[in-house]
């Protein structure tokens, strides 16, 4: 793999959370700001949160200073940290791309990423064509066929996470650092996407698979305006799905189903 793809959010699946105390804390408090129970201009001091949590200053600082630099909160002087409206909010970052699936804004959220994809993947699918190192096309047409298979197998979780697979490698392909560190924010919400199912919104189809490895096999041919079409398609055809839900009323469902299909 090309030194692109090992950019800050790209390469690497992107982690979905820091692990231990730490992680924990700072993945229940992001929780709390992004759904709304602590709301924009909440004050939160850090020893009481130390004291709920059960965590020790220092941690809940550093909690305090990580969501700081994801825009949900803001230290203030004498008063204590403040929570920030949503307009100051990092969207990009993969955490609050988690955090806001996870409270219910998952179709929206999935809808917006999928315009800004749109142009970007199509782009990226230009982009590497030209430049994308041999075995890493290799690899996409790989998880295309793993895509394939899974379909085949029922295996929704397996068709997702070569889904998610597939997509970070076209944005690392394209040797450009910019554009690679999207695949941070795109891999993030695809693995809500495979972690956090709900019923129809996760269909697995054939139409899909051959989007897949039509982008595939044009990458593997070097040929960049049919790399750049099958992108716009693939995209769009996802984006014309998420829309038809919205339209029949089923955006945004409260419950979150962890069960495989």
């Amino acid at each position: 793999m090309s030194d692109t793809s090992q950019a800050r959010t790209g390469g690497a699946t992107p982690r979905m959370a820091p692990s231990g105390l730490y992680g924990r804390v700072l993945d229940d408090l992001g929780r709390e700001i992004v759904n709304g129970d602590l709301p924009a201009g909440s004050i939160v001091m850090a020893d009481a949160l130390g004291a709920r949590f059960e965590v020790s200053r220092s941690v809940m600082r550093e909690c305090l200073r990580a969501l700081g630099s994801m825009g949900l909160v803001e230290g203030r002087p004498h008063v204590g940290t403040r929570v920030l409206p949503f307009a100051s909010w990092d969207l990009l970052n993969p955490q609050v791309v988690k955090w806001r699936a996870q409270s219910g804004q998952y179709v929206d959220q999935m809808r917006q990423l999928l315009e800004l994809r749109l142009g970007v993947e199509q782009a990226a699918a230009r982009l590497a064509a030209d430049r994308i190192p041999e075995q890493d096309a290799a690899e996409i047409r790989a998880a295309a066929l793993r895509m394939r298979d899974a379909l085949e197998a029922d295996d929704s979780r397996e068709y997702f996470a070569a889904d998610e697979r597939f997509h970070q490698l076209l944005l690392n392909g394209t040797g450009n650092p910019v554009i690679a560190q999207l695949s941070g924010t795109v891999g993030a919400a695809l693995q809500v996407r495979r972690h956090d199912m709900r019923p129809g919104m996760h269909d697995m189809t054939r139409r899909s698979v051959e989007r897949h490895l039509q982008l595939a096999e044009a990458l593997g041919r070097r040929d960049a305006g049919a790399a750049q079409d099958a992108a716009a398609a693939l995209v769009e055809e996802t984006l014309q799905e998420f829309e038809a839900l919205q339209s029949a009323g089923r955006d945004n469902p409260p419950d979150l189903k962890r069960s495989s299909r």
